[in-house]
């Protein structure tokens, strides 16, 4: 199956990174400045649109099940010593091998050790054997070695009993919701200022993502109305050297020809791929087209605080706490990184212009 290139004519709204209102520094210059977009993009009326607000109720129950998530981070660990195991259980067990000439080896015998059901790595049937087994009854499970068996090459292929005792299933069992628990775990100092606060957490979060739906339902009503005379031609070339670009580096690190590199990864042909490649190109430019024309209509401005703390969090959220050891290991500067993974720019102008038309035609509406 070939790999579909084309993109509908829509942008990624809202990045989950945590957009920061920032004031102070100049302002980005805006991709497309140079175009009148007018003349290519005709927006619709979209303050004449309708739309919802959120509604939001946070039950008891809701909070309820967040605690218990919590809760469940900072389990204890308890042992049941009754009872049957069954596949996906954490046990410790005990286990003694003898060859069929009644002889054992390194290996073969241990005490107490522990593993979890159907995850471990062990000869074929020695956990299988275990499925169901009583706790503190020992199972006695004939096998045999592999062949060839990378750990003991003396024991390839050989028949092997086992006996096998499960002492205990370990069970986590997750932490009791009490006023030392807030404590140690929040900023809150008891039980009812934590439910409080995880409620408002809840609501903040159950709106946040109300909010998105609603944004996103608006902007694909603008995409979805809004008519384009054409992708503007430079812009679309450019997308076009820059996915090429990466490709070609791909191909390169790969080892691989550029026609062995198109077939493996998409199936193409090199008229095919670059008849696929200029489609998501217009596709993209189109949708960007979109965005910064509503941006030039709305007056909507980025400063470049904004987008460096912006740039601070991806590189957080990477685990790296200083751009230069981000850069060494990404291979390129790190708002080239934000750019081709993330569309940075873009999204934080989507972001800022469906903000405004959200809040303008949500008071229209009241």
């Amino acid at each position: 199956m070939k790999k579909v290139l084309t993109l509908a004519l829509t942008a990624v709204l809202c990045l989950g990174l945590v957009f920061m209102t920032g004031c102070g520094g100049g302002n980005l210059e805006m991709p497309y400045s140079g175009y009148d977009l007018t003349e290519y993009v005709t927006l619709p009326d979209y303050d004449s649109y309708t739309t919802e607000k959120p509604d939001v109720t946070i039950t008891d129950e809701d909070i309820d099940a967040a605690i218990d998530e919590v809760l469940a981070q900072y389990p204890t660990t308890e042992e049941e010593t009754e009872g049957v195991v069954e596949k996906g259980d954490k046990i410790r067990y005990s286990y003694k091998g003898t060859l069929a000439d009644g002889s054992t080896t390194d290996g073969m015998n241990a005490d107490n050790q522990e593993m979890v059901l159907g995850q471990a790595s062990m000869i074929d049937g020695f956990q299988e054997g275990m499925y169901g087994a009583t706790i503190g009854e020992p199972v006695t499970l004939n096998l045999k070695f592999p062949d060839p068996y990378p750990n003991n090459e003396d024991l390839s292929g050989k028949d092997v009993t086992f006996v096998v005792t499960v002492n205990a299933k370990l069970v986590d069992v997750p932490a009791e919701l009490t006023d030392d628990f807030v404590k140690e775990h929040s900023d809150e100092k008891n039980v009812a200022d934590y439910r409080k606060s995880m409620a408002k957490q809840l609501e903040e979060q159950e709106t946040e993502e109300q909010l998105y739906n609603i944004k996103t339902k608006i902007w694909n009503q603008i995409v979805a109305e809004t008519e384009i005379t054409e992708a503007i031609a430079l812009e679309v070339d450019s997308k076009v050297e820059m996915f090429n670009t990466r490709y070609e580096k791909l191909a390169e690190q790969q080892g691989m020809e550029w026609e062995e590199f198109l077939d493996e990864y998409f199936k193409y042909d090199t008229d095919e791929y670059n008849e696929q490649i200029r489609l998501y190109a217009e596709s993209m430019v189109k949708t960007e087209m979109i965005v910064y024309a509503a941006a030039q209509k709305e007056g909507i401005e980025v400063s470049e605080k904004e987008y460096e703390e912006q740039l601070d969090s991806i590189l957080t959220s990477y685990g790296y706490s200083d751009r230069e050891s981000f850069e060494d290991a990404a291979g390129m500067a790190l708002d080239q990184f934000a750019e081709e993974q993330y569309s940075l720019k873009l999204n934080l102008y989507l972001e800022k212009v469906l903000d405004v038309i959200y809040d303008r035609i949500a008071e229209n509406a009241e």
